[in-house]
């Protein structure tokens, strides 16, 4: 009996040995590439690494990196490749190659991660952790959206949410008892939206599929076909045209990804109809599964945005005339900009960089780190589109079935009208907005508004079947991450687009 004992405790001794002798050798090897880096496809990445991953997978054994807590488990994805880049961007706009092991994102201080894809050609081909990351360096930045449930407040299909309630005429928005009761009511109908985040592993038990009032639903941008989905990086501005010198020049209908550029102070991509738009956004990194941003995709980060975990009320408005990214409103502005503007440029003494305390309340987070041009800037189209429907967008029936089956474009109902709010996809930030009103605004003569920022409102129909988002310049207060319209599809010199990544 004493011998078992005794040869148990040798057994037991020769295992604990045996992991202090792997775990040594791993980070050892480890460290070794660490400091005899090799540089792989100018992205930083090199083959022993993406070994010394696998193996630390295969021996159970993990890094260190950092996790957010609050996100249980729907932390940022990368791809293998080394494309997608961590970085941390300073108030001033200076970005620098992140450490994953170090904290260098938290959700509940409204620090979202971001992510950088550098050019072909970097002036630095061995970036590391720590250095500076050259802005002619950088071609398109992303946000992260992490997986998660949401609490349904309204399943927006009930009559009295739906209908539309006509107020008296409300003649260029001009001061009157009328028009005052009616901001207020707009203002008290918005909400801090309750959000749980948690991968498909670790999701809190809290969390219900079902769709119910009171429940939480699992939001429907964190599924792509058979994929579920971590998150999803979210492209930090709206989608530029690579060598555009003015706002004319960025017009430019095309289907090739070569021109995609995404970053601030460049002239936002228009005069392109949807199917190119969809095209292009697809195969810019066919690797990362890029595609044309979903409507129910921007639901998701408008949701998030309207969260603790966002700015949590409205964004200012993107109301550079030129069509310039990363810009917002100058605070203390109408956040229009006024005939007398459209003929110049950006005009600094209304609107503001991204990077400024001005530019900041343009960002779903309220800082640096969120998503912009979601309000104003080039309305944006989505990918969604009435059932069997392509309208003017240039794609056929059944090109656009297609793309439907395999989930990159929202399908909306055939009898779906301007007003049948009722048809929404749960999540998609249009229907649960309401009630709806109609009154006279500056633009539009008995135009549509949700209830939360009166911004615009208007749902798809068979003439027109799908959807822009955000705003143009002029619009102010109309305008807004929360308003949408009906689209025919066709090119337009006010209409841009935004594109995702889906790494699993």
């Amino acid at each position: 009996m004493k011998r078992v004992i005794k040869n148990n405790y040798k057994f037991i001794l020769g295992l604990i040995l045996g992991l202090v002798i792997s775990v040594t050798t791993v980070y050892a090897i480890d460290a070794y590439i660490e400091s005899n880096k090799v540089t792989y496809n100018n992205h930083n990445k090199s083959n022993v690494e993406e070994a010394i991953d696998e193996l630390y997978e295969n021996s159970g054994i993990h890094k260190d990196k950092w996790v957010d807590p609050i996100l249980n488990g729907a932390d940022p994805v990368f791809d293998k490749e080394g494309k997608l880049i961590p970085v941390e961007i300073k108030p001033n706009g200076d970005v620098y190659y992140a450490s994953e092991n170090s904290e260098w994102y938290n959700y509940s201080e409204k620090r979202w991660a971001n992510a950088v894809i550098l050019i072909d050609k970097p002036s630095n081909t061995n970036y590391e952790v720590g250095d500076k990351i050259e802005e002619d360096d950088i071609e398109s930045y992303f946000v992260w959206i992490p997986r998660y449930q949401y609490k349904i407040w309204t399943l927006a299909n009930t009559e009295e949410f739906t209908k539309l309630i006509y107020t008296t005429d409300i003649v260029n928005n001009k001061e009157s008892t009328e028009s005052n009761n009616f901001w207020k009511l707009a203002s008290s109908n918005s909400r801090i939206i309750d959000v749980v985040f948690g991968d498909v592993k670790n999701a809190p038990k809290m969390a219900e599929s079902a769709a119910a009032i009171d429940k939480y639903y699992t939001h429907p941008a964190f599924t792509l076909g058979s994929k579920n989905l971590n998150g999803i990086w979210v492209s930090k501005f709206e989608v530029g045209y690579k060598g555009a010198t003015s706002e004319a020049s960025a017009q430019v209908d095309q289907k090739e990804s070569k021109s995609v550029i995404i970053k601030p102070d460049v002239y936002s991509w228009r005069g392109i109809n949807v199917k190119n738009m969809f095209l292009v956004s697809y195969n810019y990194e066919r690797d990362l599964d890029s595609h044309m941003l979903k409507n129910t995709e921007w639901g998701a980060v408008a949701y998030l945005s309207q969260s603790v975990y966002g700015k949590s009320e409205e964004l200012n408005i993107n109301n550079a005339s030129d069509y310039k990214t990363g810009y917002g409103a100058t605070a203390g502005t109408d956040q229009t900009s006024s005939s007398s503007v459209n003929a110049l440029s950006t005009d600094s003494s209304i609107t503001s960089p991204y990077n400024s305390l001005s530019g900041y309340l343009a960002s779903t987070t309220g800082n640096i780190t969120g998503v912009y041009d979601m309000s104003g800037g080039a309305y944006e189209q989505v990918a969604a589109f009435i059932d069997g429907t392509p309208g003017e967008s240039g794609f056929t029936i059944d090109e656009l079935n297609k793309y439907i089956s395999e989930n990159y474009i929202d399908k909306y109902n055939k009898n779906s009208t301007a007003t049948s709010f009722n048809y929404r996809i749960l999540g998609d930030a249009t229907g649960e907005l309401g009630p709806f009103y109609r009154y006279h605004d500056v633009s539009v003569n008995n135009n549509f508004h949700n209830s939360w920022y009166s911004d615009t409102s208007i749902f798809i129909e068979t003439g027109s079947p799908c959807f822009g988002r955000g705003g143009s310049p002029s619009n102010g207060v109309i305008g807004g991450i929360l308003a949408f319209r009906r689209r025919a599809g066709v090119k337009g010199s006010n209409y841009g687009f935004r594109l995702a990544l889906s790494i699993n």
